[in-house]
């Protein structure tokens, strides 16, 4: 009997759901003015590569070594979003009130410092903007949904390997 989802089909499930994510980020963004701070900015581009694996993956279709490559890729990445995620979470909502007021645009940070230096700022120095709460939906912050969102690519992403693993996709 031929499975009823083939590992094609739930890369492009993922896919799906990973640009459905990005596309409501940016009508957030453009059509409400939300206007993303650097932690912000730092998932969406984990979203973007969780979207190409996710993408490339369905495309390639490869065997058995590569799927399992393409799972772990998305595995990997959706852990970085959690830690992410989790430190925008934790700055929204248990973060002391002595946050810095202001700090640079990631884009303007990016164009005069190292990448490792701006990571390392934007995570351990976050400005007074990460910790604002601008827009929730079902009592949840953006990063939290976003945390939840990462959490479940996370395990999509195992289930899958795990799958495939088994032999059973």
């Amino acid at each position: 009997m031929k499975p009823k989802f083939t590992f094609r089909w739930l890369f492009i499930l993922g896919s799906l759901v990973s640009f459905s994510m990005l596309s409501f980020a940016y009508l957030l963004e453009y059509h409400l003015d939300l206007e993303p701070c650097p932690l912000c900015l730092l998932q969406r581009y984990i979203l973007w590569a969780i979207f190409c694996s996710f993408t490339i993956g369905a495309i390639h279709n490869g065997t058995m070594v590569a799927r399992i490559l393409y799972s772990t890729c998305s595995v990997f990445l959706s852990i970085i979003g959690i830690i992410l995620a989790s430190r925008h979470v934790w700055l929204q909502y248990f973060a002391p009130h002595e946050i810095a007021d202001c700090m640079a645009g990631l884009e303007r940070m990016l164009a005069f410092k190292p990448f490792l230096e701006v990571l390392k700022e934007v995570f351990f120095h976050t400005s007074a903007e990460c910790a604002r709460i601008d827009f929730t939906f079902l009592k949840l912050s953006l990063p939290a949904w976003s945390l939840l969102s990462f959490i479940g690519f996370a395990i999509f992403s195992i289930l899958i390997g795990w799958l495939q693993i088994k032999r059973r996709i």
